[in-house]
């Protein structure tokens, strides 16, 4: 079953006069619980096409359906549920909120979505990522894989059945990267997809399938060995 289909679709941006094409009528199909890597070089629009994907970006033309329901014609609040209930978006940046504790940053999903907080749940997470020492401590006070694992346990935290990962290794050390991809890698495991964006062809090569683009054009999608 297909859980993320793309079709035709086309991000276009304007830099003065010029029209920049940073997704470019680009089609392919994602499985239900696959883990997928979307690879290319800086500037080549693979982070649009996840943004796209998630629905922080709106296409110029072409269409993102998630779960069987094409999410352009979702309006912003429609748009931002199923953003809080399909999808954890696991940031390079981590984009934790500097004046909440790690507690807080990760039950803010479910307080947007007006949830009550199952501590079970926060506790099982925060425990297999890690991390249950310092639910208490600001990001300040965290290193950047402690960090990313905070943004891994919020992205978690509503059981979303997709996982976006933006370059979630860029700012760490190669350590901490490997621990934080191995982690991506149980994750879906557990019955999440997860579509990771790249450059790190070690890291693609953990996913189960790859799928490359250039200058906004996927042009190749093949199976890892």
């Amino acid at each position: 079953m297909d859980t993320v289909v793309v079709k035709n679709l086309t991000k276009v941006f304007m830099q003065g006069a010029d029209e920049v094409r940073a997704v470019n009528n680009v089609s392919f199909a994602i499985k239900k619980g696959e883990m997928v890597a979307i690879v290319g070089q800086s500037g080549s629009g693979k982070t649009t096409l996840l943004n796209l994907i998630g629905g922080i970006e709106k296409p110029t033309s072409g269409s993102v359906e998630i779960d069987g329901l094409a999410i352009k014609s979702a309006d912003d609040m429609q748009m931002s549920k199923i953003r809080r209930r399909k999808i954890g978006y696991i940031f390079q940046d981590f984009n934790l909120i500097p004046i909440l504790t790690a507690e807080e940053n990760i039950i803010m999903p479910l307080l947007l979505d007006s949830k009550k907080v199952d501590k079970k749940r926060l506790r099982s997470v925060s425990s297999f990522l890690g991390i249950s020492s310092r639910l208490k401590h600001l990001p300040s006070e965290m290193s950047g894989g402690q960090k990313q694992r905070v943004a891994i346990a919020r992205a978690l935290i509503n059981q979303p059945s997709i996982i976006l990962a933006d370059e979630p290794t860029g700012n760490l050390d190669k350590k901490t990267a490997d621990e934080i991809m191995q982690l991506l890698v149980e994750i879906n495991r557990s019955g999440n997809t997860v579509i990771l964006v790249t450059h790190e062809q070690k890291y693609a090569d953990m996913c189960q399938r790859k799928i490359y683009i250039s200058d906004g054009v996927v042009d190749e999608a093949q199976k890892s060995p």
